[in-house]
Parts: C-alpha cells; sequence; structure tokens
C-alpha cells in the first residue's frame, strides 16, 4: 500500500515498473510476480538478510563517523533495475558522445581556449569556476587525455524519455556500489536471475587495471589508488576497488616524493609509484600547489606529474567538467567539437549567475530543485514534492547571496518505481549513473549496468549522501562471445607484494585488541563459572584477589580506582561499558575500526565474522541497572560470543587470505599481546613468592594457583605437562619457557621471530634489528633459573620477572620503530634506484 502523500505527488513522474493500466512492464512482470507472491514474514526475512549481507562485505555509505558500531550499511532493493539492450545501447552512446565532447573541451580549456576566443561560450562559467585549475594548464596528460574513468548520472521525464542530470567525469565514484549491488542480491535471491539473460559486470576491475597499465608506456608499472582515508563515507568502495585490483590503498601519509618521483612507504622500505588512480579532488592533491591546508595529498605530487614520473588518473583538472554551470552549455560544447546533435537531452539547467535564467527559477522557485555547483547538497525541492512558502523564501534569500554558485532543474524529473522493504511494497523515485572507461582506441566503453540509486523511507532523495537507497541495475545482454573469441592472458611478472607501513600498523593492531579481548572475555566466561560452582567462603576469598590482579592494565581516569571483576555488576561493566577504554566491547571496537582501514587487504570472509561480531555488541548493550541475572546473562552471552568468533576470524583469515608481510603483523600483534597479558599475570604470582603466611596451607595455595591457570586457559595443559600438583616453579616454567604451551613467553616470542624471518626482506636493517631484540629476549627467558631464584627468597624471581616484563613491553617498540611509524629506512640494496652501488643511508 502506498503512503497518502505518494498517492497524489506534487509533480508528474515516469512509472518505471508498471504501464498506465497499473499493471506490471513486461520486462518486470515475472520479477515482480514472483515477489508478490511470497508472503510478507518472507519479504521482510530477505530485506533484512540483504542488508545483512551488505553489512558482511563491508559495504557501507554513511557520512556520519559518530557511530559506536560502525557505519550504515549500503541499502539495497530486492526488485532490480532493468533496461531493455536497444534502450542501453542509447544510453551508452550518449554517455560516449558527452565523454569526447567534453574531454576536447577540457583540452581546449587548458589549451587554446578556443571555444571562448569564438565567443561561443561566456568566459565567466568556465575561468570563473572553482574548479578551474590554472596549475593543469602545461601538464603531461596520462595518455594523452583528461578523462579516463568517468560517470554521468541520468533520468527520466515525465514522457519516458531519458536526459542527462549531471556529470561525474572527474570522479566515477560508485563503481563497486554497482558491483556489490549484483554480489548481494546473487547472494540472497539467486533464483531471479535465471529468467533474462543479464550481461556481466565480473570484470569491470580488471579492465580498470589494464587501462592504468596501458597508460604507464610499458613495463609492469606500480598502481596505487589513494584515498582520502577511513573517514570518507564512500571508503568501503575505495577498499573493494583496490582489492578487485589487486593493487595498494594509499593515503596521502603513506606515500613521499623523493629525487623528482614518488615513493610508497613499505615495511622493506621505499617503493616507486608510477600511476595513482585518484579518488582525492584535485585541491587537496598537494599542499604546495593547492590547498595549503591539505593532509589528504602529497607535496611535490605535480612536480613529479610535471616531471612525467608519475602518472595520475583522472588527470589534474578534469574536476571542471563536473561544474553545473556548464550543464545548460552541454548541447553547445557538443556540437562546438563534434559537430553532431546530442543523442540524449540533458535535463534543463539554470544557472543562476545569469541573470535571464536566474529571474525565470526564482518567478516560480517551487517547480524547481535548487543545488550548488558540485556536491549532492539540495538547497530547495528535490523530493518531488512542492516545498512551503518560508522554504522558498530561505532558497531564495541563500541565492541573490551567491546567485553564481546555484544550478535549478525542474522538479518533475526522475521515474517513480517500486521497493520491497519491511515486508510491503513501497513507491520511490529513483535515477541511474553510468560509467565508462576510455578504451585503447581513445573511444569510451560503456559498462554494462548502473548505480539506480533510490528514495527511501528515511530520505525523499535519491542521492545516497542524503539517505537514499539503491538497486541492482540489470542490462539485457544480446552479445554472443564464444571462448576463442577472448584475448589470450599475456605473461606478465610478478608485481611487488611489499606491505605499506600503515597497513601494516592496523594489521598489528587488529591482532592485539583482539587478543587482549579475547583474553579478558576468557576470564569472565571463567569466573562466571566459578561463581556457580560449589565453593565455600574461603576458597572464594582466595581465588578474588587473583582475579582482579591479573587483569590486562586499564587506562582508568585519574583518582577512579580500578574496577574489579569480583561481582556481576562490575564484570558487565567490564565487557559491555564503552567508555571503559580496555573493555571487551571497546576493544572489539577498535580492532573493527583498524580492520576497516584496510578492507583491501583482509578477505570478505575474514571481514564477515568481524562485522558480525561487532554486530552482535549492537545487539546486548550495556544496562547497569538492570537485574543480575539479565546483566549476567548479557555478560556472558557478549563472552561466549568474542572467545568462539576471535579464533573463527583468525582461522578464517589463514584459510581465506594471501600469507603476505601484511597478514604476518596481524600474527605478530597477537603474539606480542599475549605475551604482555601472561608476562603482566605472571607477575602477581611472583608478588606472593616467598609470603605466604603461616596459616596458609598449601592446600590454599593450589587453589590460589589453580585459579591463576584457569584465567590463563593453561590448567589443563599443566597437568598434561606434568602431571602433579599445581607449584609454584612448574608453573612459572611452563608460562614462561615451555615452547609447546599456547600461552607461554617462550612461544609467542619464537612465533614472532618466525614471521620475521619469513619477511621478503629478512636483510634489510630493520628487520633485522627487530629479530636481534627479539632473539635475545628469547635467550633470557629460557636460561632463567626459577627454581634457584625462589630459593633465594623470591627478591631476586620478582626482580627478573619485573625485567622481562619490561623488555617484552618494549618488543612493542622494536615493532613500531622498525616498521609501523613511517619511518624511511634507505639501504643501497633494497633502492638502487636512489644511491650508487657503494653508498648506503
Amino acid at each position: 500500500m502506498l503512503r497518502k502523500e505518494d498517492e497524489h505527488p506534487a509533480f508528474l513522474h515516469w512509472n518505471e515498473t508498471h504501464s498506465t493500466n497499473r499493471l506490471p512492464r513486461e520486462i518486470y512482470r515475472t520479477l515482480i510476480e514472483r515477489l508478490d507472491n511470497l508472503p510478507k514474514s518472507r519479504i521482510k526475512a530477505l530485506d533484512e538478510r540483504l542488508e545483512a549481507t551488505m553489512r558482511e562485505m563491508g559495504v557501507t555509505f554513511d557520512i556520519s563517523r559518530d557511530r559506536a558500531w560502525g557505519m550504515r550499511p549500503w541499502i539495497c532493493d530486492l526488485l532490480p533495475q532493468v533496461f531493455a539492450a536497444e534502450e542501453w545501447s542509447l544510453v551508452g552512446k550518449a554517455l560516449a558522445q558527452r565523454m569526447k565532447a567534453f574531454e576536447l573541451f577540457l583540452r581546449d580549456i587548458y589549451g587554446g581556449r578556443e571555444i571562448l576566443r569564438s565567443g561561443t561560450l561566456p568566459v565567466q562559467p568556465v575561468l570563473g569556476s572553482p574548479f578551474y585549475q590554472h596549475a593543469a594548464s602545461g601538464l603531461p596528460l596520462p595518455g594523452g587525455a583528461f578523462l579516463h574513468l568517468s560517470g554521468a548520472s541520468f533520468c527520466r521525464l515525465p514522457d519516458g524519455r531519458m536526459a542527462f542530470k549531471h556529470h561525474y567525469f572527474s570522479n566515477a565514484s560508485g563503481i563497486s556500489y554497482m558491483m556489490q549491488n549484483r554480489r548481494a542480491l546473487a547472494r540472497v535471491l539467486p533464483q531471479s536471475f535465471g529468467n533474462l539473460p543479464i550481461a556481466s559486470i565480473a570484470e569491470v576491475p580488471t579492465a580498470i587495471l589494464e587501462n592504468l597499465h596501458a597508460l604507464s608506456g610499458g613495463g609492469e608499472p606500480r598502481a596505487v589508488l589513494l584515498s582520502p582515508g577511513s573517514g570518507s563515507a564512500v571508503y568501503s568502495e575505495h577498499a573493494f576497488l583496490a582489492r578487485r585490483m589487486g593493487i595498494p590503498l594509499v593515503q596521502g601519509g603513506d606515500l613521499l616524493v623523493l629525487n623528482d618521483a614518488l615513493y610508497l612507504k613499505t615495511v622493506s622500505g621505499l617503493e616507486k609509484v608510477d600511476i595513482i588512480y585518484s579518488r582525492v579532488s584535485d585541491p587537496w592533491l598537494d599542499p604546495m600547489v593547492f590547498r595549503r591546508d591539505s593532509l589528504l595529498g602529497v607535496s611535490g605530487l605535480v612536480h613529479c606529474i610535471r616531471r612525467g614520473s608519475v602518472v595520475l588518473v583522472n588527470a589534474i583538472g578534469s574536476q571542471l567538467a563536473d561544474d553545473r554551470a556548464l550543464l545548460p552549455f552541454s548541447t553547445t560544447i557538443i556540437r562546438f567539437y563534434l559537430g553532431e546533435r546530442p543523442v540524449l537531452p540533458g535535463l534543463p539547467t539554470y544557472w543562476l549567475g545569469d541573470i535571464d535564467q536566474r529571474e525565470l527559477v526564482l518567478a516560480d522557485i517551487a517547480s524547481y530543485t535548487i543545488r550548488p555547483l558540485y556536491g549532492e547538497r539540495i538547497v530547495l525541492g528535490g523530493d518531488g514534492k512542492r516545498p512551503t512558502e518560508k522554504a522558498c523564501e530561505e532558497a531564495c534569500h541563500e541565492i541573490l547571496q551567491n546567485a553564481s554558485g546555484y544550478v535549478a532543474q525542474p522538479q518533475d524529473c526522475d521515474a517513480t518505481t517500486i521497493t520491497y522493504h519491511d515486508g510491503r511494497r513501497k513507491e520511490r523515485r529513483q535515477d541511474h549513473i553510468i560509467f565508462a572507461l576510455r578504451g585503447a582506441d581513445g573511444n569510451p566503453e560503456v559498462f554494462e549496468s548502473a548505480l539506480t540509486r533510490t528514495s527511501t523511507e528515511s530520505s525523499p532523495y535519491t542521492s545516497n549522501e542524503l539517505g537514499g537507497g539503491s538497486k541492482d541495475t540489470w542490462v539485457e545482454d544480446t552479445a554472443d562471445t564464444s571462448p576463442q573469441d577472448r584475448q589470450p592472458v599475456r605473461e606478465v611478472a610478478l608485481p611487488s607484494q611489499h606491505v605499506g607501513s600503515r597497513v601494516a600498523e592496523a594489521f598489528y593492531w587488529v591482532g592485539r585488541y583482539l587478543e587482549r579481548a579475547s583474553s579478558l572475555a576468557g576470564m569472565i566466561r571463567v569466573i562466571e563459572t566459578l561463581e556457580l560452582e560449589e565453593l565455600n567462603p574461603t576458597e572464594r576469598t582466595l581465588y578474588r584477589p587473583v582475579w582482579n590482579k591479573i587483569l590486562p592494565p586499564l587506562e582508568n581516569p585519574e583518582g577512579v580506582t580500578r574496577r574489579n571483576i569480583s561481582s556481576p555488576a562490575g564484570r558487565h561493566r567490564l565487557a559491555l561499558d564503552l567508555k571503559e577504554p580496555d573493555s571487551v566491547a571497546k576493544t572489539v571496537t577498535k580492532a573493527a575500526r583498524n580492520a576497516e582501514s584496510i578492507l583491501e587487504c583482509l578477505s570478505l570472509e575474514a571481514w564477515g565474522v568481524l562485522a558480525s561480531l561487532r554486530g552482535n555488541f549492537s545487539r546486548v548493550r550495556f544496562r547497569p541497572k538492570a537485574a543480575e541475572a539479565a546483566i549476567t546473562s548479557a555478560t556472558k552471552k557478549v563472552c561466549d560470543d568474542v572467545s568462539s568468533r576471535v579464533p573463527e576470524f583468525f582461522g578464517m583469515a589463514e584459510a581465506t587470505m594471501l600469507a603476505d608481510g601484511g597478514w604476518a603483523f596481524c600474527e605478530i600483534g597477537q603474539l606480542i599481546e599475549r605475551a604482555i597479558i601472561t608476562a603482566n599475570a605472571l607477575q602477581s604470582i611472583l608478588k606472593k613468592s616467598g609470603a605466604r603466611s603461616g596459616d596458609e596451607s598449601e592446600h590454599e595455595e593450589e587453589i590460589r594457583l589453580s585459579a591463576f591457570l584457569r584465567l590463563l586457559n593453561s590448567r589443563d595443559i599443566y597437568r598434561r605437562v606434568y602431571q602433579m600438583r599445581i607449584e609454584e616453579v612448574p608453573l612459572l616454567e611452563l608460562l614462561w619457557q615451555n615452547p609447546d604451551a599456547p600461552r607461554s613467553v617462550t612461544r609467542c616470542l619464537q612465533g614472532c621471530i618466525n614471521r620475521l624471518q619469513q619477511t621478503r626482506e629478512i636483510n634489510s636493517p630493520a628487520t633485522r634489528r627487530t629479530l636481534g631484540g627479539f632473539e635475545h629476549l628469547l635467550e633470557d627467558t629460557m636460561q632463567t633459573h626459577w627454581q634457584g631464584l625462589l630459593d633465594a627468597g623470591g627478591e631476586g624471581a620478582r626482580t627478573r620477572g619485573s625485567e622481562l616484563l619490561k623488555r617484552t613491553l618494549d618488543l612493542h617498540h622494536l615493532i613500531s620503530d622498525g616498521f609501523l611509524n613511517h619511518q624511511v629506512f634507505i639501504h643501497s640494496e633494497i633502492q638502487p634506484n636512489l644511491f650508487g652501488p657503494k653508498n648506503a643511508l
């Protein structure tokens, strides 16, 4: 059932899915009937599963970054958008025509400016555009062109004709969402794909990568994808494309200009970068040329482009083609450079910097959508409804402050469609973004799908930045490509697998945080179990001091005593309170955020485990005032979940990810954190050494030591190794020196050494120095004689334990200084292009 306001829209819109007699159009008939025949509960379940699939795949789009449990997942509908082959062919020709015309326009504006000299186009909206970059004049163009990967949005006019709405020539944002919609829908509703031959888009990332490589002029160039970082709403798109293209996803701080060339900081030193696929806007690319306050770009990048040592796609200056002030002149530009009529019209657009166009719009402003020249913000309209008089007055006031910064388009555009949400069919508005890649012959090749954007229940706008959703977009496939027509696979040299220092750092902290969360959750689980056992009061008083002394250090505010876990409320707080810096919930959140920053390096299966774990925390909230039974149940639930999901994450990652240097740092982080927790816990035992009162029996000491081993999940291991009652010296030897015990410091150190020895640059100064530190600590740990130190009164054992604990904590600084802190270690053996064979720095 449609909402009341949808039954009588203020403006006319073409109905995409139904004809005038309210019957489904033939191309949609089977799809709609299949969904309509499902019960509401089934529709709702499928919709929820589709949302969960998007979350597990890490597909997000959210401007807000203050959500404790991650960004809003991408919204996709159960009913796809379908284009007939003939209609899509027309759209493709129209986009290719526009890309050719605006490519020639950009070359002209940053060159001879013939279109301006002839008076065909006014000067002010071109050279006065905030997107005109004077620094682009004279820069070498990659492959001789500005535009290589571009997009444009189009919509339906009220009579059903298609028209171009906006240009996204410089930044083709949305390609990965187009592909992820297909992948998610295929998982949730695979039966929908059986009745229609659909064009494949699986090879889109490969086509983009091959295009980038072709711009290098030969060889096997090093390409990277430059992103603003995880703070970007579309970071998951950048991660997906980088993962599917097999190239590093980098940020400005990962790159360095040296000797007129651009380098990537890796854990093995500097690695030359030849091609940048940029998703950073021009003004932020180089603070030496553009915005001085930019932290997103690379100082000296434009100089490298000018010297020809690096290629940037799309070329600097391309953003001028996206200025909405040029949309009214699209037909003029096409005719001037191509001598052709537009294949498809543009949506009537009025630039309000022109007084005649401004007066026309202001006379009936309620009929228009008012937008700035760039971005998705809407000043007025855009929701298909007639605005209020007050809203119109406020829009007029804003426009008159800077009229040249706005354009207007009629509101009676965008088709209506139906979506399935919450078990019901609803009417929504939609438009589309299509994408094209410049081919080897210079002609744009349009991808056979689109990002169809829809309005949602929470947002009347189609723009995803304003809360809109999307649909998978199907194009009828009429091609019949036989296997012999396919291009043969060319032989190539393997690209470098060096890991960026930022990626290694994120992996390292994922490992540390997950191990910390798992250890604390395991301790809480043990205590919850012990509380249910039949222990007498004396035994409980012996257990409880141990519980509180071996907790990992917490970062409590000054003056606040450390929380203890002797009560259900205390354990609940340590499990679920996000205000506790080292609570299980907070630690899992930190791990997930680090993982989000390197989505391109994580397998979807591994990320799915972590996303599911984080999602479970969002459903079990911290409720300190609830009844004791409720908080005990919630605490147990989340700790059980963490204890099972963290090992699942590591196991899934090991089974599905490339065993390269990046993953090695995750394992190193896990092992270092485990060694630190064990060493810190052992200090609580050593502090009690030699301090037993005369009233403390051997039985009471065994209770205390048994509690200690249970909290470290090592009691049964102790029994297997020693087959005797628990005593202090065997316990110390087991957890400090046994090479087979999972939590022993020795085993953790040896595991780190093994992983460091497997790195590609074993002879680099950083690796040698770090290995030396680990090996020295391992040797000293193995040579410690605990029996003799304890026989001497216990003070020597405590001193030795403190020394080993401090050195174990210092391992973090060895790893950080050697690999993670973006320090550049340059050596002639690994950087011969920077130094002569006899020089080293």
